[in-house]
């Protein structure tokens, strides 16, 4: 059997921490390693490294490739060329694997090893019906979906589903937990035969691209923008639903985090750079700055370098509107971190103005941006550590600590890292248009254009 994890979403009720081009599955929410390299680790406790496929987005694949480097096999990281949601990203990786059985699963659960013992016993139920995972619920949450399921109707140790239910208000939730309902997962077990008639049934639009692994991609922008749920499951009357009641937690709001995250004395969920008084039954982020509460409770606070957000914690569901109010006003926040990460390193914008802007670029041993050049813009770049190999124009020079050089517009660039340790560069730009875009690249060691 092989394992799918599905590595491409915002996550953006968990802003601003989350961000479009650095989503939740890369942070350390919980423990010392991020959520994507704890899926990963987990699965390598049941199958090789060979048989784990990673789904992500174009945008992301080089944080994926940098965060499991030497962990899994490079060619099984799958980049979709845009997100079309589960419905499509879980067709394209049962292209790849062939005709076999496959799990899949989102890259920000938390779970125990019985999750995936559960699964493993489940297989052959995949060989005659499409498989998911039912969560006994602990409370009327409002941030799940729910599996209404058929249990006179047994299946060894699993059942049919009668219907999905989609998020509901708390009183239905609480309805739904009396007549035994489950929680959705969104962890599913799938024969890629059985998945493939599925979709011919249910989904033509995407079925009719489904030949080969290399004309669905050429095809994905034909293709429908559709949950597996929405598109499959709930039309089908093949699917079978196995019950867990372990430890399982879905990463999808700030209060999931406050569940999982160790209280004080007052019930205070505390992380980073924070001194609270007289404050109670709240979750506190502090990344850099201080943040200092008193006489508050029931909040949410995150505060990054860039964003601060202040929120009911009976809200936290609620959060992605921000997020879509930032979009439709072109705000950059709901997209970039002040830290944003690229391929070689990446750089941190420290302070900006009209007509300038100051960057802390780390270029990683051994990477090196693209060969490249600005139209509006001029850069001054400074060795704060490491040594950097320049190329300007036609002429190639070293730069070693305290060392200086001009980069005028319209002159063709590229700073290297030759060395062992991480070369960090403050990087002074000036000009009348400062955005990314102002790029033409002439040379890339990532495939980039």
């Amino acid at each position: 059997m092989k394992y799918v994890v599905l590595a491409g979403g915002s996550g953006t009720r968990l802003w601003p921490l989350s961000r479009e081009l650095y989503p939740k599955q890369f942070h350390p929410l919980v423990g010392d390693k991020t959520l994507l390299q704890q899926t990963v680790e987990r699965c390598l406790k049941y199958v090789n490294k060979e048989d784990i496929i990673v789904v992500t987005s174009e945008k992301l694949y080089f944080q994926v490739l940098y965060q499991l480097k030497g962990v899994i096999a490079k060619k099984n990281i799958l980049s979709e060329p845009m997100g079309k949601n589960t419905a499509p990203a879980i067709a394209l990786a049962s292209l790849y694997i062939g005709d076999e059985n496959f799990l899949v699963m989102p890259s920000d659960h938390v779970m125990s090893k019985e999750f995936l013992e559960t699964a493993e016993k489940a297989e052959e139920l995949a060989d005659n019906y499409l498989v998911t995972f039912g969560i006994k619920p602990e409370y009327p949450a409002t941030g799940y979906g729910y599996i209404k399921v058929k249990y006179s109707e047994k299946l060894g140790n699993s059942y049919r589903v009668e219907k999905f239910i989609e998020k509901p208000e708390k009183e239905e939730a609480e309805k739904l937990i009396k007549e035994n309902c489950l929680w959705n997962s969104g962890i599913f077990l799938f024969n890629s035969s059985i998945l493939k008639e599925e979709f011919n049934k249910h989904l033509p639009e995407i079925a009719r691209y489904m030949k080969s692994y290399e004309e669905f991609l050429k095809s994905y922008e034909k293709l429908p923008n559709i949950s597996i749920d929405y598109g499959i499951l709930e039309k089908s009357s093949r699917v079978a639903v196995v019950p867990y009641s372990g430890e399982w937690h879905d990463i999808g709001s700030w209060e999931s985090i406050y569940k999982l995250w160790k209280k004080d004395e007052n019930s205070n969920a505390i992380r980073g750079n924070v001194v609270a008084v007289e404050t109670r039954n709240s979750l506190i982020y502090g990344e850099d700055r201080l943040v200092s509460t008193i006489g508050v409770e029931n909040l949410l606070v995150i505060d990054t370098k860039d964003a601060l957000l202040v929120a009911s914690k009976e809200k936290s569901q609620e959060v992605k509107k921000i997020v879509e109010k930032l979009k439709n006003e072109n705000r950059r926040e709901a997209e970039f971190h002040a830290t944003v990460y690229k391929p070689w390193g990446y750089y941190t914008v420290l302070e900006e103005g009209k007509r300038y802007k100051v960057k802390r670029l780390c270029i990683y041993p051994g990477e090196s941006i693209s060969l490249q050049m600005h139209h509006h813009r001029a850069e001054h770049w400074i060795v704060v550590k490491g040594t950097a190999k320049i190329t300007l124009d036609d002429k190639e020079i070293y730069l070693h600590e305290n060392e200086s050089t001009y980069v005028p517009r319209s002159t063709k660039h590229r700073v290297e890292n030759p060395g062992r340790i991480n070369l960090y560069i403050i990087e002074v730009q000036t000009g009348e248009y400062l955005e990314e875009d102002d790029i033409v690249r002439f040379e890339d060691g990532y495939g980039r254009r």
